[in-house]
């Protein structure tokens, strides 16, 4: 029997500014450093290069097609449509599904991104947002819906320096599933996880994605159920909406939308590709009138109460690993589910499009600098739910000559202390070693 990864809801990690370190022969010396502005444009058009086409099908009331057991329900193919959450304007989630019916002829078409980097690899996510995750049955629905994917592209001179996707895992409601890429040689083969198929690639590019429609679990033996995402193949679907990366953000057509679902068909719609940083940044921000009810869970009372994730509230259920390691450390993730990965670096770094380090303070999880890592510039005076980590420090690399960094036992930059300056420098069984809580940058 084939392992599943499994997202469950939870709280894991932040980004927030990290520290400096010392003791060590300078990091780069005399190397060209990138800005961050070129790094984030690198990020923007590695996801733009490799975006998904997704292929939407999408479900409305008093419409009847083969398997679906209710037709007389108010399903509104609003619904199916992908968009941001604040599409209403405001940063409170639970009153998206209210507020859909106010909104349903203006929705913007987006798809969230986010891009981590190792010395040999980008690992690519996408997430696609619905305000509603509808059903017919109670215990099926609820406010507030996220499917991602992922996407690891083998960094290169191919796709002009962009490099060559070699391996594609895409969630359906909680499982995610490996598939290989059609005419790529990766030399992958199964790990503690197994690949369920191949999955085809527009201009070498764009992943082509099937995302279902909302429907209830007595039917999800046609896909017709929770937004499930799956290779795209001509047989799949109703009809609806083929999104495809531009650089626009259009809106659906309620009536094209419908007469294309009628006639088994999918209407062209452009997205936009947009970083999670906005949802990252207000990642502790609970309860009403917020964005989320806990940390990775969104705050939704319609149908199942607080019931979607965000990808840092996912997880893998059959695997010992932290909450939402798709997201912060999905080198080992990959790591995991495969073997025979070839030259693969655990290092995370930030480059820029020539190659140049972004200068910094880089705090990870691990010596030697492995594991999870959080890259800052400035004072973090509380390290707890980052993307390192409380108490989880092991190892700090300083990039530039004009940054010192003290890492502080407890918050606020309070109690025991060890500073860094410029290099690598490995704090196991160190005074600091999984103690540092608070950051100081200077």
């Amino acid at each position: 029997m084939f392992k599943k990864l499994i997202v469950t809801s939870l709280a894991i990690l932040l980004t927030v500014p990290a520290i400096v370190l010392s003791q060590a022969a300078p990091v780069n010396a005399n190397s060209v450093y990138a800005s961050e502005g070129d790094v984030l444009a690198r990020y923007q058009a590695v996801a733009e290069k490799f975006a998904p086409d997704i292929h939407q099908e999408v479900r409305q009331k008093g419409t009847s097609k083969p398997g679906y057991l209710n037709f007389t329900y108010g399903y509104d193919i609003s619904a199916d449509f992908i968009t941001n959450v604040n599409y209403d304007g405001d940063w409170k989630a639970n009153n998206n599904w209210d507020r859909l019916g106010d909104f349903r002829t203006t929705l913007q078409s987006y798809v969230y991104y986010d891009v981590k980097e190792t010395e040999t690899h980008y690992y690519v996510s996408y997430w696609n947002y619905y305000a509603r995750d509808d059903s017919d049955i109670h215990q099926d629905r609820h406010e507030n819906d996220m499917e991602g994917m992922f996407l690891l592209v083998r960094k290169g001179p191919q796709n002009l320096g962009f490099g060559q996707p070699v391996f594609a895992s895409l969630k359906q409601h909680g499982t995610y599933y490996q598939y290989h890429i059609q005419g790529v040689s990766s030399g992958f083969t199964n790990g503690n996880d197994n690949f369920d198929g191949t999955i085809t690639m527009r201009d070498g590019t764009h992943p082509e994605v099937f995302a279902s429609s909302n429907g209830n679990v007595l039917e999800i033996n046609t896909t017709r159920f929770g937004h499930n995402l799956s290779p795209w193949s001509p047989n799949k679907g109703f009809g609806g909406i083929k999104y495809q990366v531009g650089s626009t953000a259009a809106i659906p057509d309620r009536t094209t939308v419908l007469n294309a679902y009628n006639a088994g068909t999918y209407t062209p719609v452009s997205y936009q590709a947009v970083p999670l940083t906005p949802l990252w940044d207000r990642r502790t921000e609970y309860g009403d009138p917020y964005l989320f009810d806990s940390f990775g869970v969104f705050n939704g009372g319609d149908g199942m109460d607080d019931s979607a994730n965000a990808p840092w509230g996912s997880g893998y259920k059959d695997h010992d690993s932290p909450t939402g390691q798709v997201f912060f450390d999905p080198a080992n993730l990959v790591d995991y589910m495969l073997n025979n990965l070839g030259t693969y670096s655990y290092t995370y770094v930030k480059r820029d499009g020539m190659g140049n380090d972004l200068p910094g303070v880089y705090l990870y999880e691990h010596p030697n600098r492995q594991g999870r890592m959080l890259h800052t510039t400035q004072n973090i005076g509380d390290l707890r739910n980052s993307l390192v980590g409380n108490d989880s420090i092991t190892s700090v690399s300083i990039i530039g000559s004009q940054y010192n960094a003290t890492l502080y036992a407890d918050l606020s930059f309070q109690g025991a202390s060890q500073a860094f300056s410029e290099g690598l420098t490995n704090i196991s069984n160190g005074p600091m070693d999984d103690k540092a809580t608070s950051v100081m940058v200077n």
